[in-house]
């Protein structure tokens, strides 16, 4: 069974269940297990966040803050909740952009704030209050089908021997550069979208002749005292790229990425570029990919989070929730 739960801090109460759709569960643990979420600091600064209580219970979970006239602080405190009940499925992390779009649909409703306050019956515009507690349950009812609509299609996807070259493989996860620009513009380039990890240098052909990432620019101009202006992509790029073959299986991905200490590999179709495959698709394919790579990464990510890239702060989190996780488990079993 699945469901959506709304949570929200009430200043008096602490954490309540605003509604859960399409019904109110049979298991009466399930508001109080997800409430219980809301008050955890360390998951609410995650945001964005998966919860496995038990093999039974998972959760995919998004925290914000909506704007609100009532509440003390000017803002309620809001979890939403994806809720899978005896569903053989982990990859949760493949619902949180419909999370984070639930959000936005949240945020375009006009005083949402006042929907959290039902419990309030003293309260003299409650015909209001409760339009607008409504109005919020239609919104979790509104995306009810593309929840099944997600986990219908990510089930289609073999989670052993899959090859590489699948669409949600291959992601604008990287940028083309020109051999003969300057590492300053290859550094736009590559900040130019947070996600963005892997700047490849292609021939006329379509051939990847070098790759080169935002730590190469770093440290062999800034750090050496170069100008990033008169230095050029062909100077500083890796020539002797790492590669897979969109034929290659997942596991080879995985494996050179852990080998080599690097957050992204080229896909070659045909001797030809075709795209790249990242931590990110690893972590968005499978939970248990991530854990697989985790502790290999995790020096990786320390370094990207001193620079305060919030791609690899976003990477540390989900890191950092899956080992969280599996610590709490493992506890539970004693």
């Amino acid at each position: 069974m699945i469901y959506i739960n709304l949570s929200y801090f009430d200043s008096i109460l602490g954490p309540q269940t605003l509604c859960t759709v399409p019904s109110t569960p049979k298991e009466k643990d399930i508001g109080e297990y997800t409430n219980t979420l809301l008050s955890i600091s360390d998951f609410i600064d995650l945001k964005f966040f998966v919860y496995v209580s038990s093999e039974r219970l998972k959760t995919s979970n998004i925290y914000t803050c909506i704007p609100s006239e009532w509440a003390r602080g000017k803002l309620e405190m809001l979890l939403i909740s994806i809720i899978l009940v005896d569903e053989e499925f982990n990859r949760l992390y493949v619902f949180e952009d419909l999370l984070e779009k639930m959000v936005a649909e949240i945020n375009k409703l006009d005083k949402a704030y006042m929907g959290f306050y039902s419990k309030y019956r003293d309260k003299t515009n409650i015909k209001a209050i409760d339009n607008k507690k409504e109005e919020l349950i239609g919104i979790l009812e509104g995306l009810l089908p593309d929840i099944n609509e997600i986990l219908e299609e990510a089930k289609k996807i073999p989670l052993d021997g899959e090859v590489i070259a699948t669409d949600e493989n291959i992601q604008d996860e990287f940028a083309i550069l020109q051999i003969g620009e300057s590492a300053l513009e290859a550094a736009r380039k590559l900040a130019a979208n947070p996600r963005i990890l892997l700047g490849c240098i292609l021939n006329d052909k379509n051939e990847l002749i070098g790759v080169l990432d935002e730590d190469d620019i770093l440290n062999q101009t800034i750090l050496q005292g170069k100008d990033p202006i008169s230095v050029t992509v062909e100077e500083i790029m890796t020539k002797d790229v790492i590669a897979v073959d969109s034929s290659d299986p997942l596991d080879k991905a995985i494996s050179l990425m852990i080998e080599n200490e690097i957050e992204a590999v080229p896909i070659l179709q045909d001797g030809k570029f075709l795209g790249a495959f990242t931590i990110f698709d690893a972590a968005n394919h499978h939970k248990t990919i991530i854990e697989a790579i985790s502790d290999n990464l995790k020096e990786i990510s320390r370094k990207k989070l001193e620079d305060s890239r919030n791609l690899q702060v976003q990477l540390w989190s989900y890191i950092k929730n899956i080992s969280r996780n599996r610590k709490l488990i493992e506890n539970m079993k004693k």
